[in-house]
């Protein structure tokens, strides 16, 4: 288990190196993107999760001392690499670990994409006062 997880890095339009991190307290996630912070509730991380994956292959197996961000209540999420045979080079993936549910993945970039918007979003729609 980790205080901190890596879930994407991008190189970005002007050649910098860009890492988005997640992080767990007080029961909501934060993210931080190069110095863009904010925070999500674990049901929106759920939610873009479920959206966007799809069933964890059966014969992948997850590393038990992975990359992992616990979420409480049995709830994690998963940084792996895997190179399926179709793709050039592995990929990174994020899964979805709940109890009762069934394991989801999501390419990496694609989630962490979705989770920087709805933070940018949520940072947007503040008023002054809470800012």
């Amino acid at each position: 288990m980790s205080a901190r997880l890596l879930l994407d890095e991008r190189i970005l339009g002007d050649g910098r190196h860009a890492s988005t991190w997640a992080s767990f307290a007080d029961g909501r996630v934060s993210l931080d993107d190069n110095g863009v912070t904010g925070q999500l509730s674990v049901t929106a991380l759920e939610r873009v999760m479920v959206r966007y994956g799809l069933p964890l292959e059966a014969e992948i197996v997850l590393d038990p001392a992975g990359d992992v961000l616990e979420l409480g209540e049995g709830r994690r999420l998963r940084r792996f690499r895997h190179h399926a045979p179709v793709d050039a080079t592995g990929r990174d993936y994020l899964v979805w670990e709940a109890p009762d549910r069934p394991a989801v993945a999501v390419i990496a970039t694609h989630a962490t994409a979705a989770l920087r918007y709805l933070v940018l979003r949520l940072d947007g729609e503040r008023s002054p006062n809470e800012q």
